[in-house]
């Protein structure tokens, strides 16, 4: 689109790049712009008027991991990577024990 503002980052030489990696990458920087900038957005809009209503809100980046295998589905978050990976392998692992649906 005309108009847009695009970074262009360059990776390392030889660093290989998964189509996951590169969307991981996307989405961070696109995670960044979102926080360091204010809008007019309804979003804000949102936010101003739950706090004028006296709610108290706080909100915070996290890591979503998913597993699916047929018909099973298991999905967890966490503060990091590591934390929603650790849970997603937990609840996955319950599917090996008998009697768990």
């Amino acid at each position: 689109m005309a108009g847009d503002n695009v970074i262009e980052v360059r990776l390392p030489a030889g660093m290989p790049a998964t189509a996951e990696d590169l969307e991981i990458l996307r989405t961070t920087f696109q995670t960044i712009v979102t926080l360091t900038r204010e809008c007019g957005c309804a979003y804000n809009r949102h936010l101003q008027q739950m706090q004028a209503d006296g709610w108290s809100v706080t909100w915070g980046l996290s890591w979503v991991a998913k597993a699916k295998r047929g018909d099973t589905y298991e999905q967890t978050t966490g503060g990091t990577k590591e934390e929603a990976l650790s849970q997603l392998f937990q609840m996955t692992r319950l599917h090996l024990s008998d009697g768990c649906p």
